[in-house]
């Protein structure tokens, strides 16, 4: 929750390496810092539907396109997935970490709790940085941040989302926000050649495998049935 572009600095680096690579920026975040943060999943999402419509004006294909999210990113980066399918131009793959499916989504409403006991609940889940929580000016800036995050998940709609692109999936065995059991669900709303796979590990060693996410990321654009084997 609130991360910004910086947390995937190593694995960018490394998908810019092999070919394009675009970062959509979050309000309240990075160069939108100055904007509020979404509250509502359907506004974060219209917003990075917008973004993405722009990058394939650029001349870019849906169906060499391989979408990508850790943790809230996740659900969004399935709701474009969701979309260009819905619009006839599906996309050529989806990679989701650190997150449920949308219809096993916890329907914990921790968005509502007090400053304290919302930053208490975040740490103990392992989605905030100790250099936040060292800092009391960052921690305040950060609050609202987290709070719209995760307001925006709980009004995600419950419901199954199936697709036709392959969908990858990366899980943590100790895992608070995204159970085994539910990570492996993942291969099972996706189209041939889906895989999933599991490290030893809560959220934070999920995101800190950034390796593996861009392997896959990678081997999806290029052979998608055969991620499974090459990550």
């Amino acid at each position: 929750m609130g991360g910004g572009r910086g947390a995937y600095s190593r694995m960018v680096a490394e998908l810019r390496e092999h070919g394009h690579c675009h970062l959509p920026a979050l309000a309240g975040r990075d160069s939108r810092f100055a904007e509020t943060a979404a509250a509502r999943f359907t506004d974060l999402a219209d917003d990075l539907w917008n973004q993405l419509e722009a990058e394939l004006g650029l001349g870019r294909s849906p169906d060499r396109l391989v979408l990508f999210g850790f943790s809230m990113g996740a659900l969004i980066a399935t709701e474009m997935a969701a979309r260009l399918q819905q619009r006839g131009t599906g996309a050529g793959g989806l990679v989701v970490a650190g997150c449920p499916p949308p219809h096993l989504l916890a329907g914990r409403a921790v968005h509502t709790l007090p400053d304290e006991e919302l930053t208490a609940a975040l740490a103990a889940q392992g989605t905030v940085p100790s250099m936040v929580l060292d800092d009391p000016e960052l921690l305040s800036v950060m609050v609202p941040v987290w709070r719209a995050d995760c307001a925006a998940v709980a009004s995600h709609p419950r419901r199954p989302v199936v697709l036709d692109c392959p969908v990858h999936a990366l899980g943590g065995t100790e895992d608070p926000l995204a159970r085994e059991a539910d990570v492996t669900v993942w291969p099972r709303l996706g189209g041939a050649g889906s895989s999933v796979r599991l490290l030893p590990g809560d959220h934070a060693a999920v995101l800190d495998r950034q390796d593996l996410m861009a392997a896959a990321v990678l081997a999806a654009a290029d052979r998608p049935s055969e991620v499974g084997a090459r990550w």
